[in-house]
């Protein structure tokens, strides 16, 4: 696939950041929080496998939500917020806008998610807003290519 059909990619960009593009925009996130998941043993995970569960969970939501349902997908977990993009399906697309919340990144797993996704409170679109509509099969096989890309990396 080339790079310039992608309408979303997920990649990580150092030992301590991950890109995350949705259409025209770019955001980055930290890595940290991505190798902290309670669902492992020891609570340790390597970032390349946290980042490829939050994909994952990413396209679970996805597929999982209703039309014309509001839902939410976190990407950038901090000490005192996170980011996330709201996005909503209609008739086989999805509209997606960034923003961000004032739950601490540190008080729940990077791989479930889903207890937020459905109710986030205090959502704050980033200004300027742009909502940017994709259809769905290609947002989740650019989604399904990222995650593959990353276990490549390991």
């Amino acid at each position: 696939m080339n790079a310039t059909s992608l309408i979303a990619e997920i990649r990580i960009r150092n030992s301590e950041q991950f890109s995350v593009r949705i259409g025209n925009e770019t955001r980055t996130g930290d890595l940290y929080y991505l190798g902290i998941d309670p669902r492992t043993k020891d609570h340790d995970c390597s970032i390349e496998e946290g980042l490829g569960r939050l994909i994952q969970g990413w396209i679970d939501t996805i597929v999982s939500n209703a039309e014309g349902r509001r839902f939410y997908l976190p990407f950038d977990f901090s000490d005192e917020f996170t980011r996330w993009l709201a996005c909503e399906k209609h008739d086989g697309e999805l509209t997606a806008l960034f923003g961000w919340a004032a739950i601490e990144g540190w008080s729940f797993s990077p791989s479930e998610f889903s207890e937020h996704s459905r109710d986030l409170q205090d959502f704050h679109a980033d200004e300027p807003a742009n909502p940017q509509t994709f259809y769905i099969p290609r947002l989740l096989s650019n989604l399904r290519r990222s995650q593959a890309m990353i276990r490549l990396a390991t």
